[in-house]
């Protein structure tokens, strides 16, 4: 298992580190090797800033190309030059990925809006060696742990839940709406923040009662956890009542 982690993690490393290669020949050819190294460092330092600052809340990919744009207008091919070479910095450096994804339609068609999340590339038994306050406050396991279960109803109402139903089933979990709780605070407000996450998608839909809200799987959901692996732990919490963040975790 050890070693199955280790190649996964050296592939992954192996694969964005071609793509920047590519992708930095052709930037550095337009313009000097000193200020393309500075716009690299500018886009990684916003991505930083706003991934603390916004609760890691994914980042538009026009908005990392703008720095690179308001500077340089008319150098084509650069903000994605100067993208990828971000990308493997974050990988190089700090084990981190800074992951593009496709924003979905309610149908599931891909929409043109791409945007970037930062994700941990290190294999979970090395995360784990890392102890203390500082990662169990960065985790925030308890919030993972409430997203775990809610991308579980989801998945046994077919991928698309009722918003009424979620709150009946949260209810029973002592999670009522409106109502603070002593560990999640305002349990909508810790659901809105899963949209804004795109871990979830707040859909409307017309229905002959008027309009319906649902819940589904969002892109960052489901490029991140496996449906297999999901399944397997809605299995294991059901027959033997496992603790849900022994059976799986979020980077």
């Amino acid at each position: 298992c050890r070693e199955r982690e280790g190649k996964a993690y050296l592939k992954r490393l192996d694969e964005i580190r071609r793509v920047a290669g590519t992708e930095s020949a052709r930037g550095i050819a337009s313009v000097s090797k000193e200020e393309f190294e500075k716009l690299v460092g500018d886009v990684m330092r916003h991505v930083i800033f706003k991934a603390g600052q916004q609760s890691s809340q994914p980042i538009t990919r026009e908005s990392l190309s703008g720095i690179v744009t308001k500077r340089y207008p008319r150098k084509a091919g650069l903000p994605q030059a100067i993208l990828a070479e971000a990308q493997a910095s974050f990988a190089r450096t700090w084990g981190m990925e800074m992951r593009e994804l496709v924003r979905t339609k309610a149908t599931g068609e891909a929409t043109t809006q791409k945007y970037f999340i930062l994700r941990s590339l290190l294999p979970k038994r090395f995360r784990d060696g890392i102890k203390g306050r500082e990662r169990e406050e960065l985790e925030n396991k308890e919030e993972k742990g409430l997203l775990l279960v809610v991308l579980m109803m989801v998945s046994l109402s077919g991928d698309e839940m009722v918003e009424e139903s979620l709150w009946q089933h949260l209810n029973l979990l002592g999670l009522e709406k409106g109502k603070r709780h002593k560990v999640f605070g305002d349990p909508g407000s810790a659901l809105a923040k899963f949209v804004r996450q795109r871990y979830l998608t707040k859909v409307t839909k017309k229905s002959d009662s008027g309009r319906v809200i649902f819940y589904q799987p969002g892109e960052n959901a489901l490029d991140e956890i496996d449906q297999v692996d999901l399944n397997d732990a809605i299995s294991k919490i059901l027959q033997k009542g496992t603790n849900v963040e022994e059976v799986i975790e979020l980077d």
